[in-house]
């Protein structure tokens, strides 16, 4: 580089209007990159102007040369703890109420006393394994939705440009199978569970199975949610409950959009609206925003455990499905009686739409399940293979 007035050799050193010196140059990229800092215009002002230069110099010659504010940015990040970030995180992020206590409650159970006392950068893959490792393996569902979290984490700091990689690698650790396999029952079965429930509790059992509701959207659902013939429901919100120790005030229960957050329309399988319109016609107010099913003893919305404890498991025993001679589904297994029809008459992304999925991958669990589609087929072969068309 030709020397030039106010350079040392390598480099530029220049007086500024306040009379104090700054340092800088052009680097390998082209750039000219300052000092962070200026200098006295003192001897001892332009030796440490001087010295700066050489150490970038230094850098470029051993081909360790960065840019000196992504220098910067990372020594200021190495002051930021993986605590205080996550937490950041975590409060800034758009999330639903009960979402929101999830994720403070598995990041302070989980990271924040054990990776979280890291400086972020520190924060390295052979770390992450030895953390996951200490969660053991009896809960692997919590184990899988807490990895999934810190990975979000990290992939925001990626963006942040506080590291330069995600050191969330281990392969499938968001992806754990669920250790209890959803029990289907026969549509026999589903039809004497029905009748066998309390009448006002028959249609809860009907539209959550025919229809593949969550628990939150079926309690949620008033009279203005169905038209006059029954044939058509519309579900566009959930209620959930949820008890805060630290916030008294926004305990209790919460209604908000479903979990899909994209209202969906259904048509109601023919074969169980006259139970629909019955239920609508004797039990339920005649108030547009009276609640289809109501709730015991006061309460906001109906309660699942109540419902589990006191009806459900009751007529699912007259089945003998009482956990012991046969397995015994949950009242989320309604879902996947739902997902389990849909897929054996629908496509996939029909599949989908009627159950308010936005990923393909939550709708194949039900494709997979199945098992009566794969005899079918083979049926239906067999038929054409005889008819010889």
């Amino acid at each position: 580089m030709a020397r030039t007035k106010g350079s040392r050799g390598w480099g530029h050193i220049r007086r500024l209007p306040s009379g104090n010196l700054q340092a800088s140059y052009i680097g390998p990229d082209g750039h000219r990159h300052t000092a962070p800092v200026t200098y006295s215009n003192t001897k001892l002002g332009k030796v440490r102007a001087e010295g700066w230069l050489a150490d970038e110099r230094s850098r470029i010659e051993g081909k360790e040369w960065t840019p000196p504010k992504e220098r910067a940015a990372a020594r200021a990040a190495r002051a930021i703890s993986l605590a205080d970030y996550g937490t950041t995180w975590i409060a800034e992020r758009r999330l639903k109420p009960r979402s929101r206590l999830l994720y403070e409650s598995q990041f302070k159970n989980h990271i924040k006393d054990s990776l979280g006392r890291l400086e972020i950068t520190a924060v390295t893959p052979e770390r992450v394994r030895t953390w996951y490792a200490k969660l053991g393996t009896e809960h692997a569902r919590r184990n899988s939705q807490v990895y999934g979290l810190l990975h979000s984490i990290m992939n925001t700091a990626i963006t942040d440009k506080l590291v330069l990689v995600n050191p969330c690698q281990l392969t499938g650790a968001m992806n754990v199978q669920a250790k209890r396999t959803p029990v289907i029952l026969t549509i026999p079965e589903m039809a004497t569970l029905a009748a066998t429930v309390p009448e006002n509790l028959k249609a809860l059992v009907l539209l959550k199975a025919w229809c593949a509701m969550r628990w939150s959207e079926v309690i949620e659902l008033r009279r203005k949610d169905f038209d006059n013939d029954a044939e058509v429901v519309f579900i566009g919100r959930g209620a959930t409950h949820r008890k805060d120790p630290k916030k008294p005030s926004e305990s209790g229960c919460h209604v908000d959009t479903s979990k899909s957050v994209k209202p969906r329309t259904l048509v109601i399988p023919e074969h169980i609206r006259a139970d629909v319109k019955h239920h609508l016609d004797v039990f339920v107010a005649k108030d547009a925003e009276a609640l289809m099913f109501k709730p015991h003893k006061g309460g906001c919305h109906l309660n699942d455990r109540v419902f589990t404890d006191s009806y459900f498991n009751p007529a699912l025993a007259t089945l003998g499905r009482d956990g012991v001679k046969k397995p015994r589904p949950t009242i989320h297994h309604l879902r996947h009686f739902g997902g389990t029809m849909n897929a054996r008459v629908g496509s996939l992304v029909e599949n989908m739409a009627r159950m308010g999925h936005s990923t393909v991958k939550a709708s194949l669990i039900y494709q997979s399940v199945v098992s009566t589609r794969d005899a079918e087929m083979a049926a239906a072969l067999s038929e054409l293979a005889t008819s010889g068309k």
